[in-house]
């Protein structure tokens, strides 16, 4: 599906061609990828764990399908949403318990492959050099996302300035209802509204916590985890990004941000990790004196 975006089927914007259209329908394919890759990932890593303290076992066919999944989303110029992935995919090891000198491994080749990638681009670079800026004056420019995030959020103040009344959503901040809707957030709803939605990621992640730790077996204990590691890493990298504290890269905040592929993709998967928590006839409940304690 994401080879699609290749073809006369696929479409661009701002830069990245991630989309494809059929008729009036327009789907993302890389947010269906995320899923897919997931259950993938966890059905190889879950089928032979006694094997995982081996690079082969892992590489072939595991860090093989991965290398394909990201790839077809960076040929697409698509650097945030191939960093989100493998985001995803390095939580996915973790839970799978691979060593930790694979993570060294794997980590070195993902932060050389994206200095590469940012390196020799532009755009990427000019993004970095802002970000890294401590008065980007070019507020017409380079700057002109980022600084009128922050205005938004300064003109929420603590209580915000009432449900529906942003002034920066009107032309004033691109992608005001994807990428940066957290700035809107927190100029209608102010600091209390913006720290509600960082706190319900922090309770998502809990959430999902409590169901790794009573997953009932190796394949739902891996999934859920990378699922976590999706969902609420992707959401703290954008409101770090709207915050100022990372660059600009482009990502949706998952669950909120306009966009219904994203949003399907988000619920499906959500779905999914409920469906695995049903499964556990014993849950875990904090609290709970143990048997012979």
């Amino acid at each position: 599906l994401q080879a699609l975006v290749f073809t006369p089927l696929g479409y661009g914007s701002g830069g990245n061609r991630n989309w494809i259209r059929v008729g009036s329908l327009s789907v993302q394919p890389s947010e269906v990828l995320k899923v897919a890759l997931l259950l993938w990932l966890a059905v190889v890593l879950a089928r032979r764990p006694a094997q995982l303290n081996q690079l082969k076992a892992i590489a072939f066919p595991g860090l093989i399908g991965v290398a394909l999944a990201v790839g077809l989303v960076l040929l697409g110029h698509d650097l945030g949403t191939a960093m989100v992935m493998l985001l995803a995919v390095f939580g996915s090891l973790y839970f799978a318990r691979v060593p930790l000198r694979y993570f060294v491994i794997a980590g070195a080749a993902a932060v050389g492959g994206v200095i590469v990638l940012a390196v020799t681009s532009p755009n990427r670079m000019n993004r970095i050099a802002q970000f890294l800026s401590p008065d980007c004056t070019d507020y017409l420019g380079s700057c002109w996302q980022s600084v009128h995030g922050t205005w938004a959020l300064a003109n929420g103040g603590v209580f915000g300035v009432g449900l529906g009344n942003s002034v920066a959503k009107w032309s004033w901040l691109p992608a005001a209802e994807n990428d940066f809707i957290f700035a809107i957030i927190g100029e209608e709803l102010g600091l209390v509204g913006a720290v509600v939605v960082f706190a319900l990621f922090l309770g998502l992640a809990v959430v999902f916590c409590r169901i790794i730790l009573s997953a009932p077996d190796s394949f739902s204990r891996v999934f859920v985890g990378g699922v976590m590691v999706w969902i609420v890493g992707q959401a703290f990298v954008n409101m770090g990004v709207v915050v100022g504290v990372l660059p600009v890269l482009g990502v949706p905040l998952p669950l909120i941000s306009s966009g219904g592929s994203a949003l399907i993709s988000a619920l499906v998967a959500i779905g999914l990790v409920l469906a695995i928590s049903r499964e556990n006839p014993t849950p875990l409940v904090v609290g709970t004196p143990k048997e012979g304690v």
